[in-house]
């Protein structure tokens, strides 16, 4: 690989320290040589706490490089959850900003098969997993990004995402080091990021919603420059209000993207050709997370006879190869992503479209309802701003249907939702809840409600 740029870093705003492709080889050789002196041997589990940076980057590569097994864990992670990993991985050691403080050895490697990564779930529903993924897991996933984004030495991607993110993982580390393109790495979002990555000539941005939301909410007269094809999105559904102010207001298009880290990244994403007439037609009024990557298949329910609507599941040479410590480590061939979705032919492609996740449908006496359908009704019907619709207890329904908002409204707009649709509490947040990798916490906002810790407006009568 020649020696070019790989890496601009920006921390706090400002350009801090650039890494050519040659000097990023020669450093993580210098590490595997540091990482074997101390110790760290084929299959050892290490959790890496680090924020993001080039240094850390040298971390991942040469622990993958020595085949032991990188187990991310995010630097706001508090001490509950650290201790959890810790104790389910049998980590042999930390590395985090103090340098690298071992654990112990529980030796146990036989069972760790061809594992690469163990990356936990956010637990936003229930204790986390380690999902195990193996190198050809991540190298598969990031042919298909890189063929599906036409990524190449000419190519500038810029993403603040963490690196504990597969997305960041995958497609801003692996994929850029294996194409040979340039990329713009922060150390979390600067306030500046417009300017960096219009000044970096930035081809690619890549966020997930909630900072697309602060950015462009701060920004909204901001004019983007040529070089600029598309921002990406994923790990959380794009509100249509969102969409509209970034593509009509910035005129910027918006590529969405879908997956699971069960299946490395993403599954699916919007195709970034589209003309604009067809990109209209699948984003609006709702937007589509796109088709199936190349290598992927997806089908709508469990039955061998595609539904139009039904939980999605995804099979691929990048689904993952099981839970550790609770399945035998092998790949497995279909992954149930626990999202209910649906898709529509358009153009002879199937596009996919989320209605949300199956733990969040809200059961009222019978009635199931789609948190994410009503939020997209309540935003035709006039509803902007940060919101989520969420369950609360009923003693007469078992659950209810109430609404979170950071912004006051007047309840009437809601007049022609039927009733057992409509939201019966309003509770008032100063913001919404969301995962380090920005996914909407519902669950926990709804336990936020539910405890009377919430400032509620009860509006409409009918319930009480």
């Amino acid at each position: 690989m020649k020696d070019s740029t790989w890496i601009k870093y920006y921390e706090q705003g400002s350009l801090k320290e650039e890494l050519t492709f040659k000097e990023a080889g020669e450093r993580v050789g210098l590490k595997v040589a540091e990482l074997s002196r101390a110790g760290i041997k084929s299959k050892d589990r290490i959790i890496v706490q680090l924020p993001n940076s080039p240094s850390s980057v040298v971390t991942y590569l040469a622990l993958y490089k020595l085949k032991a097994i990188v187990v991310p864990a995010n630097t706001l992670d508090d001490k509950d959850r650290l201790d959890y990993i810790i104790s389910d991985c049998g980590a042999k050691a930390i590395i985090n900003s103090g340098g690298m403080q071992m654990i112990r050895d529980y030796g146990d490697k036989d069972k760790a098969g061809k594992i690469s990564t163990i990356i936990y779930t956010s637990g936003t529903t229930g204790v986390p997993k380690g999902v195990c993924l193996s190198w050809d897991n991540w190298i598969s996933n990031a042919k298909s990004l890189i063929k599906h984004h036409n990524l190449n030495s000419k190519t500038i991607f810029a993403s603040p995402l963490l690196l504990t993110h597969c997305n960041a993982h995958g497609l801003a580390m692996i994929a850029t080091y294996v194409t040979g393109c340039r990329w713009i790495l922060f150390d979390k979002t600067p306030q500046n990021i417009l300017e960096i990555i219009a000044r970096e000539k930035a081809n690619i941005l890549s966020i997930v919603p909630p900072i697309l939301y602060d950015i462009y909410h701060a920004n909204k007269n901001w004019k983007p420059y040529k070089e600029l094809k598309y921002i990406l999105t994923a790990a959380a559904p794009l509100s249509p209000d969102l969409l509209s102010g970034v593509v009509f207001g910035w005129g910027v298009k918006v590529v969405q993207g879908y997956g699971l880290s069960e299946s490395t990244n993403f599954s699916c994403t919007l195709p970034t050709n589209l003309s604009k007439d067809i990109y209209k037609k699948v984003m609006l009024p709702w937007p589509s997370v796109g088709v199936a990557l190349n290598g992927v298949r997806i089908k709508v329910g469990e039955k061998k006879e595609e539904r139009k609507d039904g939980e999605l599941f995804v099979s691929s040479k990048s689904n993952f190869n099981g839970y550790w410590g609770k399945d035998k480590i092998e790949r497995k061939k279909w992954v149930a992503t626990g999202d209910i979705g649906y898709y529509k032919t358009i153009n002879n492609k199937k596009y996919y479209y989320l209605k949300g996740r199956i733990k969040e449908i809200i059961n009222r006496g019978g009635e199931k309802i789609s948190p994410i359908e009503l939020e997209h009704e309540l935003r035709k019907l006039g509803l902007s701003g940060e919101f989520a619709v969420i369950s609360i207890l009923s003693k007469k329904y078992g659950e209810e249907v109430a609404l979170a908002s950071c912004v006051q409204f007047d309840f009437s707009i809601m007049k022609n939702i039927p009733h057992y649709r409509r939201p019966k509490k309003i509770f008032i947040l100063d913001k919404l809840l969301y995962t380090h990798t920005g996914k909407l916490q519902r669950k926990k906002i709804s336990d936020l409600c539910n405890s009377g810790n919430a400032k509620i407006i009860i509006e409409d009568k009918e319930s009480q």
